[in-house]
């Protein structure tokens, strides 16, 4: 199944989430204790001017809805806790889906 999930940061996490970028890039590639989900793609979302992260969108593969939460929650930003809060929903998605 696929999952959409849409993370927003706390306030002023900034260099946290900075701190923790190497480790999370490389978490969503690599993963052992999550060998059942895939993450396809992705990246942060931006404040109206553009100008600062607010959050994340990701797309994932996964299992089950608890799996791809247990996914998000165990990634290195999800530890630190930099999430305000973190929505999964399962999507179907259709077009430019990987084959």
């Amino acid at each position: 199944m696929y999952f959409a999930v849409f993370v927003t940061h706390k306030p002023g996490m900034s260099q946290a989430r900075n701190d923790l970028y190497d480790a999370f890039s490389t978490y969503l590639r690599d993963h052992p204790d999550h060998p059942d989900v895939t993450y396809h793609h992705g990246g942060p979302t931006l404040s109206d001017n553009g100008e600062s992260v607010t959050g994340l969108l990701l797309v994932i593969d996964a299992p089950s809805h608890a799996a791809a939460e247990s996914f998000v929650a165990d990634s290195p930003y999800g530890k630190a806790g930099l999430f305000a809060e973190s929505h999964v929903r399962q999507w179907d998605w259709t077009t430019g889906r990987p084959s």
